[in-house]
């Protein structure tokens, strides 16, 4: 809906120009009825008057482009926008293996550039459609593998933190990646995670907490957690023994008598994420057994007495619940008979 609005490569365009025009685009496409307009509209729209402004379209586009209102565009009005940076994500998005290619061999500053918008994400962070523009983050396309392992081999920064999300050590490639949802349902995710570690990334994150794991987890994407352990994690917690399905290491976090060993340091969700009480580790290495199917470890947990109402620190869902959300009938069913 926006490519229009960006001059030809060479023609020096800024950010307000940029953005103003897209708030105009959108503007016309609501009054066409567009479907593209209204998915970007729904949910952005104010509720307590009816009909939008201009500053009502203006304020939607901000918050598209990573801003946190108009204000913050204004702020940043004479930043300029390199219209081949945008067509390379476009490329990313559309699955244009040679048209990137082309764009890298004619500028190979790219790769290392970061976008003019407010999440300032580099190219790879595109790979994982997810905190960028949504207009960009619909799909992940069948040779996403193929354009990251090109993005990585001319020199992307495979762990390159950028401000989505409002910025921070989650904000890498691989962590954006295991909580996205279109690499998932395109059946790339896993790949991508196997082709980011080859490329360099760490597989414990960048403060070394096993924020990648504890993400693929928490998120549901089985296939991903299991890449990330295959391809070096850490697998050091009965949670993650019991996420991944590893029944031996689950046993072996018991002692002879039954009993939950002593787990050391407090366990969380990453460096900075909630605390597990350690009165209920079994309880939390349950439900998310159940949130990825675990048959066998559900079945070996649910021998500890474990309290079946007891929620997770992240969604706060229970084993019963977290299994419903993933469509695991069998499992739920195990938890309710």
């Amino acid at each position: 809906m926006f490519q229009a609005a960006l001059p030809p490569p060479g023609q020096p365009v800024t950010l307000g120009e940029v953005l103003t025009r897209h708030a105009e685009i959108l503007s016309e496409a609501h009054e066409r009825g567009l479907e593209a307009a209204e998915a970007l509209l729904r949910g952005r729209r104010p509720e307590d008057r009816p009909g939008l402004s201009a500053a009502d379209f203006r304020a939607v586009i901000a918050r598209e482009y990573g801003f946190a209102d108009w204000a913050a565009v204004t702020d940043r009005w004479d930043r300029p926008v390199d219209p081949r940076f945008e067509a390379a994500a476009d490329a990313i998005t559309s699955g244009e293996l040679d048209v990137l290619r082309a764009s890298l061999d004619e500028d190979p500053a790219l790769v290392r550039a970061r976008s003019a918008f407010g999440h300032r994400a580099a190219l790879i962070h595109y790979v994982a459609a997810n905190g960028v523009e949504s207009t960009r983050q619909w799909q992940s396309p069948s040779n996403a593998v193929e354009i990251l392992r090109l993005l990585l081999d001319r020199g992307a920064n495979p762990d390159e933190l950028c401000d989505t999300y409002n910025g921070g050590s989650a904000q890498t490639p691989m962590c954006l990646l295991v909580s996205s949802c279109h690499p998932a349902e395109a059946g790339v995710q896993a790949d991508l995670v196997t082709e980011l570690v080859r490329g360099g990334a760490t597989p414990d994150g960048l403060d070394g907490d096993g924020l990648p794991l504890w993400t693929a987890i928490t998120f549901g994407y089985t296939a991903a957690a299991s890449a990330l352990a295959q391809a070096g994690a850490r697998v050091d917690n009965l949670v993650f023994a019991a996420a991944l399905g590893d029944l031996p290491a689950v046993r072996a976090c018991f002692d002879a008598d039954g009993r939950l060993r002593a787990a050391g340091d407090a366990i969380r969700i990453g460096a900075r994420g909630p605390v597990f009480d350690p009165d209920h580790m079994v309880e939390y290495a349950l439900i998310y057994a159940s949130a990825h199917a675990r048959r066998e470890v559900v079945e070996f947990l649910l021998t500890k007495n474990p309290d079946l109402g007891v929620t997770e620190p992240m969604f706060h869902g229970t084993a019963a619940g977290a299994a419903r959300y993933h469509g695991h009938d069998d499992i739920v069913a195990l938890l309710t008979s």
